[in-house]
C-alpha cells in the first residue's frame, strides 16, 4: 500500500479591488430609458415587419429569442 501524497493547502487570493464608479452617469438614467425605447421599437416596429416578410412562426421565435439575448446582457451580472 502506498500513502497518498497532499498538495500543500494554496494561499488565499488576493483581495480584488474596490469597484470605481462610471464615468458621471447617474444610475440608471438616461441609458436605461433608452434601452426601453429600443425594446419597444424593436416590439412595435420589428415583430410586425418581421411577420409580414418571413411569416409568424419565424417572427415569434426570433422575437423571444431577441428579447432573451437583450435581457441577459442588459441583466448580466458584474457589468
Amino acid at each position: 500500500m502506498t500513502a497518498a501524497r497532499r498538495a500543500p493547502p494554496r494561499a488565499a487570493p488576493p483581495p480584488r479591488p474596490a469597484a470605481r464608479p462610471r464615468g458621471g452617469r447617474a444610475p440608471g438614467g438616461l441609458a436605461r430609458w433608452a434601452k426601453v425605447a429600443l425594446l419597444v421599437g424593436l416590439v412595435l416596429l420589428g415583430l410586425p415587419l418581421a411577420h409580414a416578410l418571413l411569416g409568424e412562426v419565424v417572427a415569434l421565435l426570433g422575437g423571444a429569442a431577441l428579447f432573451g439575448f437583450l435581457l441577459g446582457r442588459w441583466t448580466l451580472p458584474g457589468r
